[in-house]
């Protein structure tokens, strides 16, 4: 009986080669397939891992409606597991960008977490300069200068110094891994670009768009 059935598969095979050629490659192609993707996957976890470590980027986000001080962050450097706890701003702002207005997500340089990559010029020294990413260099090349503006009602005071930057640098932030820039409640609710400008140009004293940055032990 398995003679017989092994001659018949035999047979089976000889009359319709092609398609049989065809299912054992796809088999092949799958197995390959799965066989890569399980041997990179602990691979990519290593690389992502090491990259993070590399520019020290943040393990915990805290936000608050209501805004965060010194006094919070302070708060929480002392919760058990937390090794040590950064205030950090941003803030959504329109600039200019190739002549059309765009959103663009403004951030403060922290020199202990979510280091820079800098690719070309340097990082700002003063308060009126500031590092754009590659991208936005389409419309705007270094030593240029750019215009910020936020969207206050009446009664509120600008968060910044001086809103006249010029572009010293072009960095690659650790915070953005993809193409995506977020989303905001300005414009058209989507984040073109990010940036990053000196500390000493932020004058608030609740930390912009509530919210900072700790690491675990």
């Amino acid at each position: 009986m398995k003679k017989a059935l092994f001659k018949d598969s035999i047979k089976q095979i000889k009359k319709t080669n092609k398609r049989f050629i065809s299912i054992l490659l796809m088999a092949f192609m799958g197995v390959g397939f799965f066989a890569g993707v399980r041997a990179t996957s602990p691979d990519m976890k290593v690389t992502l891992d090491t990259y993070l470590d590399k520019y020290n980027v943040y393990d915990i986000n805290v936000v608050s409606t209501l805004g965060l001080t010194d006094d919070d962050v302070n708060a929480i450097s002392k919760v058990d597991g937390v090794e040590k706890a950064f205030g950090t701003y941003s803030e959504d702002v329109f600039v200019t960008v190739d002549e059309e207005e765009v959103v663009v997500k403004a951030y403060a340089i922290e020199d202990d977490i979510n280091k820079l990559e800098l690719i070309e010029g340097s990082l700002p020294q003063n308060e009126d300069e500031c590092v754009i990413e590659s991208i936005m260099k389409q419309g705007i090349n270094l030593g240029d200068y750019i215009e910020i503006r936020e969207n206050l009602s009446e009664d509120e005071d600008s968060s910044f110094k001086t809103t006249r930057l010029k572009v010293v640098g072009i960095v690659k932030s650790p915070l953005y891994i993809s193409r995506d820039r977020g989303t905001t409640t300005l414009g058209s609710g989507k984040v073109t670009y990010y940036m990053y400008m000196n500390k000493n140009n932020i004058v608030s004293d609740i930390y912009t768009r509530n919210r900072y940055y700790c690491k675990r032990k």
